[in-house]
């Protein structure tokens, strides 16, 4: 499963985007917004995972260069990465009628935007991160519009920005803690190392080091 995943995980969710793309175009007018979301989110992902894993990629180099992680098995990495994206995006499409999840799906794409810029902060030959611009350009607009659209709907209660933020960053940090101890290292470590990359010049200089 770890050899399989590390070599095709990319491929399946360049599957997903294609087969999102597929169930747009035949059933756009028999769905409702809060069913196209999700779906639509799916193809931005698998857009910004071109860009974050091949087209230039490096995207995982680049944290692991910032956390410290010796990441001894990718596979199960993107296994997870792939899973998370499945929960993050399906699950809102097959409850449609729930806002809650798909704004928990929508907030992937504000959280990318600054995880990317971060991470661009300590790239040590320009300021940019495999993911950047997609990020930017791809899952923020959806993002905006997304959020958009559910206020201009007056569709938000203020309880399910809760619902939504347990619903996505519980899982989120869950599965971290699991590809970190999965690969002999301590959780908090991880999160300080990625902390004092982001936030401090040590740790700047600590993680341009690494990249060099």
């Amino acid at each position: 499963m770890d050899k399989f995943m590390e070599k095709y995980s990319f491929f399946i969710t360049s599957l997903l985007g294609i087969v999102a793309v597929i169930v747009l175009v035949l059933g756009w007018d028999g769905m409702d917004m809060l069913k196209k979301l999700p779906i639509i989110y799916i193809m931005a992902l698998a857009v910004h995972e071109i860009e974050e894993l091949k087209f230039p990629g490096g995207f995982v180099e680049m944290v692991t260069a910032m956390t410290g992680l010796k990441l001894k098995k990718l596979g199960l990495a993107k296994f997870g990465l792939l899973m998370f994206t499945l929960y993050a995006t399906i699950i809102p499409t097959l409850i449609s009628g729930y806002v809650w999840p798909v704004m928990a799906t929508l907030f992937i794409g504000i959280i990318e935007i600054f995880a990317h810029l971060a991470a661009a902060r300590v790239n040590p030959r320009k300021f940019y991160s495999p993911g950047m611009l997609t990020a930017i350009v791809v899952q923020f607009p959806v993002a905006v519009y997304g959020f958009y659209y559910l206020f201009s709907n007056q569709m938000v209660k203020g309880i399910y920005w809760l619902y939504a933020f347990i619903f996505l960053l519980v899982p989120l940090f869950g599965l971290q803690a699991i590809i970190v101890k999965s690969n002999g290292e301590k959780y908090g470590e991880f999160i300080n190392n990625a902390r004092k990359a982001m936030l401090t010049s040590e740790g700047r200089k600590k993680t341009m080091n690494r990249i060099k």
